[in-house]
């Protein structure tokens, strides 16, 4: 890590211990800068304050001079000028645009299980993050406070930030960077890099709330399999359970649940299971219920005030008791819990679900204390619109529970980053409720959505926050969870829903998810899912790079077009990696999008309609482009300078890993081209991988050939040989050279 882009400072009560995170949660750098700084700090004395210069060019990034710093025992206030209105991120909430709003708009960050319905509530997550763009240079900072305890923070015009938070310190840590990816690079190296996905874990996925029982699971498996809709994953929620108890399954309706997963695996899919934190207390129908004895008997529970009675709440099953994970026993206990339940049910990964923590009554099932813990002297907002002065406790435990870290007050935001036990294989799981450092071992979905044409918007604000987060992992659930979806909308989330990097179907109880296998739905979910497989491969790559180099999965526009001012405000359109770009349909009855294509050289993904490839200044895109996308169509673009590596697809991620590869160039204004490809077995952790040896490499397709190819040599490293003219086809009037090729290796 460069560590003279990192600069930290803690306020704290010199006279009394006050809750901090667990720095676990970061990984400040352990050797001293080296090198000229890129910052310095000046310290204010009477009145307290500090400002955060950046030293070239010199300019003031961060100034708590603009307002009093407030430090008291459930009240801490800071605010801070900021050099520009470019400000991204803070979380989680449903923000309508990408870049925020800076016109005195209040956003409360405290985990909690709420809809997202495009209000100004707290959501699922808590990251008091931010990112600011300085300038068309491309200069960047971020702001990260390691604060676990509800706050809101306030945007202003100078612009300006107010931060204010109910416990805890004020630790603060400023990244400096001279691009916008620079500073998700220095962020995720403080608080851990994304995790690998499994290979399997990028292919298209389906779930619904209550199929009823097992043979109406496979019912749907079967159609779906029959209509060759490509499909690696299926789900079940809390109705596989018996009576919602977790670690159990219906032995009436889910009877063969212990076999399903073979079932599944025998197609090459895989069969993933929820999994929510809150224990029933009752018995099971047929005995005890082991796992909640054997919780009992390590004492893992979160407990009342006293520190050994365990709360009583209220979740799915009825009367619950809330594991306590900051507890090791609870750990040991959870981790034992998840290996004998996968003993017994084969499932290949983990939906963690309601871990915020949500409970279905206030606080417990006693109430909660008349006490400053759960009444505090101010308490944050959870709208705009009022406060919620005597709704902190509402729907999650009372914050004078106890906890190994202390009071729920402090850990409660925590809560969500719970653990995972697949140790062989990489892990897979994901979780509703995060704090910065969960995309170490898990991915996020964007929560209870609902099936119309706000929520299909929203979501992609949503998916480019999670990638600053450190949570590349993400995505929404495809045409809505609640309401029935109309096969419009249902359309077009399908087809934008390919590229989200976590691409799952997903519904509740009672709504329509079914449209005929011949209908226009199933036909371009199909056409764009098989792309989806096509790019797996150069998918893959990006995660692999993210985990490594911190880099962005699904990337804003302004992350590679920092110096077009136009890029800045761009919420409806997006990138996978630096070199796709997915222009979606987001409106109902619109079939024209004003899209806006950067300065660069792009081609039509898809070569199907040359009238989108109307070009001005040497072969460049109108910045303002109008798009024609009929019913069945999305926008794909490729930037010219690109080699993305891509697989002939089949249904499952197991049949198109067996294909050969093929290659994707797009020729940039030089004439030349690059790209990456990381390639392993897509499971094991630490395994040497050899296969890539075995590839084949079967198709080439070179964009923005200007003239017929003379010869085209292909090398593997060692000897060079001269592809035959049947090998090769040259389409003049696209500029596009194919090269079809079988049995040669190339040197990567």
């Amino acid at each position: 890590m460069a560590c003279n882009v990192l600069f930290v400072f803690q306020i704290t009560d010199a006279n009394q211990a006050r809750f901090e995170v667990p720095h676990e949660h970061v990984q400040a750098p352990s050797s001293p800068p080296t090198g000229p700084l890129k910052y310095r700090l000046e310290l204010i004395q009477k009145p307290f304050g500090l400002k955060v210069w950046r030293t070239s060019p010199e300019k003031l990034l961060f100034d708590t001079t603009i307002g009093p710093l407030v430090f008291a025992d459930q009240y801490l206030q800071l605010s801070a000028k900021l050099p520009s209105h470019n400000i991204y991120g803070l979380g989680e909430h449903v923000h309508q645009t990408f870049r925020h709003d800076t016109n005195w708009r209040t956003w409360p960050i405290f985990t909690r299980d709420s809809f997202p319905n495009g209000g100004t509530h707290n959501l699922y997550g808590h990251y008091p993050y931010f990112t600011c763009l300085e300038n068309e240079s491309g200069q960047s900072f971020g702001v990260f406070l390691m604060n676990s305890n509800a706050m809101e923070v306030t945007i202003q015009p100078a612009p300006a930030i107010t931060y204010r938070t109910i416990g805890g310190v004020l630790d603060f840590y400023i990244l400096v960077g001279d691009t916008p990816e620079a500073v998700v690079d220095e962020f995720t190296q403080l608080i851990g890099r994304p995790f690998i996905p499994p290979y399997w874990s990028l292919g298209f996925q389906l779930s619904r709330w209550d199929y009823g029982s097992l043979d109406e699971v496979k019912k749907v498996v079967e159609r779906n399999r029959q209509i060759g809709i490509p499909y690696d994953v299926q789900y079940t929620d809390i109705d596989y359970m018996e009576d919602k108890k977790i670690f159990t399954y219906d032995m009436e309706k889910f009877k063969e649940l212990p076999q399903f997963a073979d079932y599944m695996h025998g197609n090459g899919q895989k069969y993933i299971v929820i999994l929510d934190p809150a224990v029933s207390t009752g018995k099971r129908l047929n005995g005890p219920y082991e796992a909640l004895d054997r919780g009992h008997a390590a004492k893992v529970w979160v407990t009342e005030p006293d520190g050994n009675t365990p709360l009583i709440g209220e979740v799915w099953p009825g009367e619950t008791v809330f594991p306590d994970y900051t507890n090791q026993a609870c750990v040991d206990w959870w981790v034992d819990e998840i290996s004998r339940f996968h003993k017994e049910v084969k499932h290949d990964a983990l939906w963690i679900d309601m871990n915020e923590v949500a409970n279905f009554v206030q606080g417990s099932s006693k109430g909660c204390a008349e006490n400053k813990l759960n009444y505090p002297p101010f308490t944050p907002r959870e709208s705009e619109m009022h406060l919620q002065q005597d709704l902190f406790i509402a729907d999650t435990l009372c914050m004078d529970a106890k906890h190994k870290w202390g009071n729920h007050y402090d850990v409660h935001s925590l809560y969500g980053a719970s653990r995972e036990v697949f140790k062989t294989n990489r892990s897979m799981v994901f979780t509703r409720s995060s704090f910065p450092g969960v995309g170490k071992y898990a991915g996020h979905w964007l929560g209870d959505n609902a099936a119309n044409w706000n929520d299909i918007k929203w979501a992609i604000p949503g998916m480019l926050e999670f990638n600053l987060f450190g949570v590349p992992y993400i995505g929404a659930d495809i045409c809505g969870f609640f309401d029935d979806s109309p096969e419009e909308l249902c359309r077009r989330w399908m087809q934008v829903g390919a590229f989200y990097p976590f691409s799952r179907n997903h519904n509740a109880q009672g709504y329509k998810v079914s449209y005929g296998a011949d209908s226009l739905l199933v036909k371009t979910s199909k056409h764009y899912l098989n792309i989806r497989y096509t790019l797996l491969p150069y998918l893959y790559t990006l995660f692999y790079k993210a985990h490594v180099n911190g880099e962005t999965v699904l990337r804003p526009m302004m992350h590679e077009f920092y110096s077009d001012s136009k890029t800045w405000g761009v919420h409806n359109q997006f990138l996978w990696g630096a070199h796709l770009l997915i222009t979606p349909v987001l409106d109902p009855g619109v079939e024209n999008v004003e899209a806006y294509i950067p300065d660069a050289i792009w081609y039509d993904f898809e070569k199907v309609r040359p009238s989108t490839r109307t070009t001005v200044n040497n072969g460049r895109m109108l910045h303002d482009f109008n798009l024609n996308l009929p019913a069945d169509k999305l926008g794909l673009h490729l930037r010219g300078g690109a080699i993305l590596p891509a697989q002939r697809p089949d249904v499952t991620t197991t049949y198109s890993r067996c294909h050969p590869m093929r290659l994707i160039i797009a020729l940039d204004d030089s004439n030349a081209a690059s790209g990456e490809l990381f390639w392993d077995d897509g499971e094991n952790k630490n395994v040497p991988y050899t296969g890539l040896n075995s590839k084949n490499f079967e198709n080439i397709t070179v964009m923005g050939v200007t003239g017929a190819p003379v010869s085209v040599l292909v090398s593997d490293g060692t000897t060079t040989n001269a592809l035959t003219e049947s090998q090769v086809n040259y389409d003049s009037t696209r500029k596009v050279k194919e090269c079809s090729i079988v049995n040669v290796k190339l040197c990567l």
